[in-house]
């Protein structure tokens, strides 16, 4: 049974508050705060935004003042912000990411009145690591449990809308076909994101977390963790946007991803930027694409 001090707990959280800016604990999970910030616009259009706080698998505060930057443009435009972050590499694996940004997503949906935005009209943004999360949020299956006791847990962790910056998108398939960058250990190493690829499972007997080396369970596991393997019939609109000279996430990333979503029907915008690397001078500008991408879809 939740007690009433826990269920406080679960839908105030409350951390620091400033004019337009509030700070939340959204979950706790390993003895750890999660938390989210919402950024309040002057003139709210009703709609809102998650924006993951990440790059490279890693979420801390040392990338806040660059993508509440960035968030600003949409906060302008009237939308409410929540700027989420996650448990991060190298402690944590991609799947522990997902299952955080899940829970902001119901969270947020769960005090959509408190924060006056309608529950059906959530979008979901990011950059690089934080584009491929959007994408996974907004591609896997809900995780809505009707019959918990939790009363967040349920309610749906589904998104109606997607724009993303130059996101990884298909590890099996990472540059060309059949490349797996989730088994090429040395390369994730050299760019500092093999912690994210080291996925782990619980011994119920032991009761203790043993990291999964099975070549098949591993490979299973690194397919749920592409969206382009994911995409379905439920999959909401996307928008990319990516560098074609982008050296760490091949521009195939975004391009393979668009062709299967128009393949499947889904409405996808694919904005190419010429001779960019991964990310660019005047991306804060560029999210004014995200404005119109949202406008339309969460109408």
């Amino acid at each position: 049974m939740f007690t009433l001090s826990l269920l406080c707990l679960l839908s105030i959280g409350l951390f620091a508050q400033t004019d337009n800016q509030v700070e939340v604990t959204y979950d706790r999970r390993d003895g750890t705060a999660l938390t989210l910030t919402i950024l309040k616009p002057k003139t709210a259009n009703g709609k809102g935004i998650i924006s993951l706080l990440s790059g490279n698998f890693v979420s801390n505060y040392n990338l806040f003042d660059v993508y509440k930057t960035r968030a600003l443009t949409l906060v302008n435009h009237g939308y409410t912000v929540f700027l989420v972050m996650h448990r991060s590499a190298p402690r944590f694996a991609l799947p522990d990411m997902l299952e955080d940004i899940q829970r902001s997503v119901q969270f947020v949906r769960y005090h959509a009145a408190e924060y006056k935005i309608d529950p059906n009209k959530l979008g979901i943004t990011g950059t690089s690591s934080g584009g491929h999360l959007a994408l996974l949020t907004g591609f896997t299956a809900d995780i809505a449990n009707p019959s918990s006791k939790d009363p967040i847990a349920r309610i749906s962790s589904s998104v109606q809308a997607i724009a993303v910056f130059c996101p990884p998108t298909d590890f099996l398939n990472f540059g060309k076909a059949g490349y797996n960058l989730a088994a090429d250990y040395q390369t994730l190493q050299h760019i500092g994101a093999l912690g994210a690829f080291q996925y782990s499972q619980y011994d119920s007997l032991t009761q203790t977390f043993h990291q999964v080396t099975d070549p098949e369970q591993r490979r299973k596991i690194d397919s749920l963790m592409s969206p382009v393997q994911l995409v379905g019939k439920n999959t909401p609109p996307v928008l990319l946007m990516h560098g074609d000279k982008d050296t760490l996430v091949p521009f195939q990333q975004s391009a393979s991803l668009a062709t299967k979503l128009k393949n499947f029907g889904i409405p996808v915008k694919l904005i190419i930027k010429n001779g960019a690397d991964h990310g660019w001078k005047g991306m804060n500008e560029d999210e004014k694409d995200f404005n119109s991408w949202f406008d339309q879809y969460l109408r």
